[in-house]
């Protein structure tokens, strides 16, 4: 049989490596998970949403069946001279009816030809007060209030005293003075630019997407971690470094791994994106989240992944190289982890000063570059030649933890029993 070339080695272990990360049974249900949770999440609040709006509907039936018999107030005027009260009776809320005297307001409301009696007393120029006439029950205690009917008393009172005092088109505003704006400014007293505004379909494409690279990335990489060590404990490295170069076995794994952690994300990103369009169907939501992100941003979010797991994966791959066992492996890999969630706590920071020295800082550490990111992304507190550098580091840093990872994973991939001291280790990486 003709040897394969490195192609050709690395094209077999890829291949072998996605079928084998694609169809365990932790990588299906993690991947099948959001999906679903978003699928029962949109079912749930269509079904709350139906039963809301036929409650609503019903309760909007009533009110309009109550509101076809606009409440009758009936009211007396007794004040001295000319009547006051002798016009604007069609009032929001109410219609006023003048009554001749209290006796007879009292019997129209006892039986119920009227909702409520006001009565003006003489001496309602000098004092203002107004007297509301209710029925007393059985016992001689007042029954329930009901409705006050005070903002449509004070439209009646104010609209006969005064609406014909006042200039043509402002007697409205005699009920209702005035409605107060808030105007947002700059510090220079310019007016703030729309177009400048937050932009709220992108910043939630970013925090998608930063979730899910934070997910998918620490998941794939750690397949990278747990294939390395479980083969070289069970003596199957051996097996497979007798047929394929380290190189491109290492090579393989990363492409392998890293394709199914990007079918990944993009599983994660697509139920999410149509969940929110399904959602739009049942909800007005805002017309931003339901346009889709642009090629760039798009591309940027793929860089961050790629780049992202390449330098973890690379990580990861040198440490399951030094170890001796998943324990031991999994123990020292939190160095890795750990450090990648520094963005998540220090989130408030970062969200409130998006442009400061420590969102700048952590956008150019390799290991917490990720993440930091997609929140300086999602705050659009980055410009296209920031972002393009930072990459640009991102994946030098890529490049140099596989470079690392290649030297150590030929050193030390077949050693059993013992780790490697820091000083062996940097002995085996200057010589090769």
């Amino acid at each position: 049989m003709p040897e394969r070339g490195p192609v050709g080695s690395v094209r077999i272990v890829t291949r072998h490596e996605f079928r084998t990360a694609v169809t365990r049974p932790s990588y299906i249900i993690l991947t099948a998970a959001v999906p679903v949770l978003v699928a029962l999440a949109v079912a749930g609040f269509a079904i709350f949403t139906l039963v809301t709006r036929e409650d609503a509907g019903a309760e909007t039936a009533s009110s309009a069946e109550s509101s076809a018999e606009t409440p009758r107030l009936g009211y007396v005027d007794l004040t001295a001279g000319p009547a006051l009260f002798g016009a604007h009776q069609e009032q929001p809320g109410g219609v006023f009816v003048a009554v001749s005297d209290r006796d007879a307001g009292i019997s129209a409301l006892a039986d119920e030809q009227i909702d409520a009696l006001f009565v003006f007393p003489p001496d309602y120029a000098e004092t203002g007060t107004v007297v509301r006439v209710r029925i007393a029950d059985d016992g001689g205690v007042f029954g329930s209030d009901g409705p006050s009917y005070s903002g449509t008393l004070r439209g009646f009172v104010l609209s006969n005293l005064f609406a014909d005092e006042v200039p043509a088109g402002l007697a409205e505003r005699l009920q209702i003075p005035y409605t107060l704006v808030v105007e947002e400014v700059r510090p220079d007293g310019g007016a703030e630019d729309e177009s400048a505004g937050f932009d709220v379909g992108r910043a939630a494409f970013f925090a998608v997407a930063g979730i899910s690279l934070l997910f998918s990335v620490f998941f794939s990489s750690g397949y990278v971690l747990n294939a390395l060590v479980e083969e070289k404990e069970n003596r199957v490295m051996e097996v497979l470094l007798s047929a394929v170069k380290p190189d491109a076995l290492l090579l393989g794994k990363f492409l392998g791994l890293g394709a199914a952690g990007l079918l990944q994300m993009a599983a994660w990103l697509t139920s999410v994106g149509v969940g929110v369009l399904v959602l739009g169907l049942i909800v007005e939501i805002p017309t931003d989240l339901l346009i889709m992100p642009g090629v760039g941003d798009i591309a940027v979010a793929a860089a961050y992944f790629l780049f992202g797991y390449a330098l973890f994966a690379s990580l990861m791959a040198a440490v399951g190289a030094v170890t001796t066992s998943l324990r031991e492996a999994n123990q020292i890999s939190a160095i890795v982890i750990v450090p990648a969630f520094i963005p998540v706590w220090l989130n408030f920071i970062l969200f409130t000063e998006p442009e400061g020295t420590v969102a700048r800082v952590l956008t150019f550490v390799p290991v917490t570059a990720p993440v930091t990111g997609f929140i300086r992304l999602a705050t659009d507190a980055m410009g296209p030649l920031e972002t393009v550098a930072a990459l640009l580091v991102l994946a030098a840093s890529a490049a140099g933890a596989l470079w690392l990872a290649m030297r150590l994973f030929r050193a030390y991939l077949l050693m059993y029993g013992k780790r490697p001291t820091l000083k062996e280790m940097a002995r085996s990486v200057v010589s090769g």
